[in-house]
């Protein structure tokens, strides 16, 4: 008897051990397989050929696109951050207060640029020329001086339906809301529209890379847009639908898919390959 339950005892006990290891295994599979290392994202720029990055938890990342490595930078800090922008010398944020912060990118210290909530209503922006242009919900067009925090309205308020807004070089562009691509002079306001009516209308990303404009649509194909004359071609196959970040660097492009994994992505021919 006492060698049969002890048979028994062992063999409940291996089952256990079974089912836990199993467990375990299943967590790990669901916890870094299937996720990527920038999962939480939710605001990205490239300064100096590196990617920054700050995570839902407030964490400022710095990652090396040549292999994908990455670090903290600074305190956790930056969980009101809306929106992230790279200068010459310095990183920029934007508040979800409307608050304007320069940000140092070796440390992630910070200090206010300008006034407290000047930038609340902003909807989209990029940088230009050295400076930030910013649309509001109100349609407005402004130009700021990313050193200084001084800021002007460029224009009429002419940009309420406005869903991207690039830099490339000095000049300023725009995709609305029906997908038109439009040229803007960021001297006055004024605008034109570049190409087709409505070519741009499924676009979910876009950047900038050696002046052209490449854009991401809903179906995963990547275009590529000469923004001088609003000629586009197609780019590879429609690989890219899951595409949630989406930026040029040291001649290639990149994207952070929705599972948090990054791709390196060649704008010749849409050939990509895993980074990290």
């Amino acid at each position: 008897m006492k060698i049969r339950q002890h048979s028994m005892i062992t063999s409940v006990l291996m089952s256990i051990l079974f089912l836990a290891f199993a467990g375990i295994q299943s967590v790990h599979a669901g916890d870094w397989s299937n996720t990527g290392d920038w999962s939480n994202t939710m605001a990205t720029a490239v300064f100096d050929g590196k990617l920054y990055s700050i995570e839902k938890s407030g964490e400022l990342y710095v990652t090396e696109l040549t292999n994908g490595t990455w670090k903290q930078v600074g305190k956790a800090e930056f969980a009101n951050t809306r929106f992230l922008f790279a200068g010459d010398r310095n990183l920029f944020t934007i508040e979800k207060d409307g608050t304007f912060y320069r940000v140092d990118p070796s440390d992630g210290s910070w200090d206010q640029v300008g006034k407290a909530n000047d930038w609340k209503g902003t909807i989209a922006g990029a940088m230009a020329g050295g400076r930030l242009y910013t649309v509001d919900t109100s349609g407005t067009l402004y130009e700021t001086n990313p050193e200084t925090g001084a800021w002007k309205q460029v224009g009429k308020s002419d940009y309420q339906n406005t869903k991207y807004l690039y830099g490339a070089g000095s000049t300023v562009y725009t995709i609305e809301k029906d997908g038109s691509f439009y040229r803007v002079n960021s001297g006055d306001g004024s605008w034109n529209r570049v190409g087709k009516q409505g070519d741009w209308k499924n676009t979910i990303a876009g950047a900038v890379l050696g002046g052209k404009i490449y854009t991401v649509e809903s179906g995963g194909v990547l275009y590529e847009t000469d923004p001088s004359s609003g000629n586009w071609r197609e780019v590879g196959k429609p690989d890219f639908a899951r595409t949630k970040f989406f930026f040029g660097a040291g001649g290639s492009l990149y994207s952070i898919e929705t599972d948090g994994k990054l791709y390196r992505i060649s704008p010749s021919n849409g050939s990509w390959e895993a980074v990290g």
